[in-house]
């Protein structure tokens, strides 16, 4: 069944501080994501977020468990799931928040909204000449394949174990960069023999 994202789930944007956003603060209330993390070149964990301070009256725009982000500017629309946290996360700026519905699994949807097919439909609906833009309105228009959620779970576990493989060997690069540089200093301290 083809649906549009309008049908399944809910979209609401992120705070957006006009004039004064939040400033970074050691003892904040919450920990802020911003389009940086989502489109940064690795991947991020909710523990490198910064600490902000927001009035009580937004805490309840900090992300639940499930919801998806999306950034509604820049030039990467890459969807993330929030899988949960020790802290409150609070979306900030130019963000979109996904809340699917009951017949929809939120890793599906991530998974489906990241295909290159999607991501292709997605560019077509940016509006703006300098700085793109990807409007509630027009994401809401998506459409959406919906099969079974035994099929939507299926699909989840593998993007679930590529993903890890991914992280896995994005951590073994790194692993690698440190070794070849350790090991080049010390050649480089050795120094030439006599």
């Amino acid at each position: 069944m083809i649906s549009t994202l309008s049908a399944v789930a809910q979209v609401h944007t992120a705070m957006v501080f006009r004039n004064q956003p939040p400033q970074e603060d050691p003892s904040g209330n919450v920990r802020a994501l911003a389009i940086r993390n989502l489109v940064a070149s690795v991947p991020f964990h909710w523990t490198a977020l910064p600490r902000v301070t927001v009035d009580t009256k937004f805490m309840a725009h900090c992300l639940r468990v499930g919801d998806i982000v999306i950034p509604s500017r820049g030039d990467y629309y890459y969807a993330w799931l929030f899988e949960g946290a020790d802290e409150p996360i609070f979306p900030l700026g130019q963000l979109n928040v996904i809340r699917t519905a009951a017949n929809l699994s939120p890793h599906y949807l991530v998974w489906y909204l990241n295909r290159k097919t999607t991501q292709t439909k997605i560019s077509q609906l940016l509006t703006g000449s300098s700085i793109q833009a990807l409007t509630k309105a027009s994401l809401l228009t998506i459409p959406i394949e919906v099969p079974s959620l035994r099929k939507q779970h299926e699909i989840s576990e593998l993007d679930s174990t590529t993903r890890r493989i991914l992280a896995l060997r994005h951590r073994l690069n790194e692993l690698d960069k440190a070794e070849t540089a350790f090991l080049t200093q010390k050649c480089l301290e050795a120094g030439d023999p006599p």
